[in-house]
């Protein structure tokens, strides 16, 4: 019994001492050694894989839940609340939001705000008008309503101007500014400093993009309106066959403000170029002879040059007026084709 009890505890130790001796690795064993240690690995592998998997959906939960929030503050303050705030301006520049839509073309918040912002900032500059008074609240739902009406017809420019392939180039832009700055006699620096800035809050590039808009406009009046353009030929033709200057102004101006003494405008100083440039038109024209149309900023006019000396000129005028932008812009609101997404009031 004794020795097979010896016999027995021998040959435990025989196996525990193979079981602790390490297994020699041999090309028929490395499989099965390599999926033993992956095997082992995996436990602390997967937990954290989950983990990763877990943190990844929250993180997606938040960001659109954070998305959703600013959206939602977004719209309240620009179609609710409307705010005008120099932030929310800057914002509604890199988003193209819009703010009201013409016959499928969008009106950008960006291009209102600009035209809001400046009026309210000249009046406060100018006339000191408090926004919190009810006079003040008055005045700002009035500014509203027409810079809303001015943003949705730039809106309208464009899309013509896009359809009839109407550009207005960047000299185009330049050349108008600069003569603005030499009537004034200062820099461009200065220029932005005490006008733009002191004035409407503007910067140079936002000025420029408000007279580029203002120069494509013009360019679209005038090639909407063929019935203004035949008038003026007319009139023109008319006054060369010897009909009188006067009756004609009193009978055919659009200009209330000298049609009732037959056109007569006045003697102007040579250096006081107007926006139409009709000044700098006249002074090329012999006394008693009738210019042909003239393209200014509203229209066309008729010239006939009275007198003129070396610092000045006296002419008479008759305008014809441009009207079928604003009687087609007119009609879309009446058939419904200008839908805004803020209420202002109007008029």
């Amino acid at each position: 019994m004794k020795k097979l009890r010896n016999k027995f505890s021998l040959k435990s130790k025989r196996s525990t001492a193979e079981a602790q001796t390490p297994q020699r690795i041999t090309n028929e064993t490395v499989a099965e050694h390599r999926e033993r240690i992956l095997a082992g690995g995996r436990r602390f592998k997967y937990p954290v894989q989950v983990a990763k998997h877990r943190l990844a959906i929250i993180s997606i939960i938040i960001g659109v839940l954070a998305i959703l929030f600013l959206t939602i503050l977004a719209w309240h303050q620009l179609y609710i609340a409307q705010n005008t705030s120099k932030l929310v301006y800057r914002v509604t520049e890199i988003l193209p939001v819009a703010v009201a839509d013409v016959d499928g073309r969008a009106v950008r918040y960006s291009d209102y705000l600009k035209k809001y912002r400046s009026s309210i900032y000249y009046l406060q500059q100018q006339n000191s008008i408090n926004l919190s008074s009810k006079d003040g609240q008055r005045q700002a739902d009035h500014i509203k309503g027409r810079e809303l009406d001015s943003a949705e017809r730039d809106a309208y420019a464009m899309k013509i101007a896009g359809e009839k392939r109407i550009t207005v180039t960047s000299k185009e832009v330049d050349d108008f500014i600069n003569r603005d700055i030499d009537k004034k006699h200062i820099s461009l620096d200065a220029y932005e400093k005490t006008v733009l800035q002191s004035f409407y809050d503007w910067s140079l590039d936002d000025y420029k993009a408000v007279v580029k808009t203002e120069l494509l406009k013009r360019k679209v009046r005038f090639a909407v309106d063929s019935a203004a353009l035949s008038k003026a030929n007319s009139i023109a033709s008319q006054l060369r066959s010897g009909s009188d200057f006067a009756a004609m102004a009193t009978a055919q101006s659009d200009d209330e403000s000298t049609k009732f003494n037959g056109g007569d405008a006045g003697t102007t100083n040579l250096e006081n170029e107007n926006s139409n440039g009709l000044v700098a038109e006249a002074a090329k024209l012999q006394p008693s002879q009738i210019s042909s149309p003239v393209k200014g900023a509203d229209g066309y006019y008729i010239l006939k040059l009275n007198s003129k000396t070396d610092t000045s000129v006296s002419y008479s005028q008759i305008k014809v007026g441009l009207t079928k932008f604003d009687e087609n812009f007119a009609k879309l609101r009446k058939d419904n084709k200008i839908k805004e997404y803020i209420t202002v009031k109007r008029d």
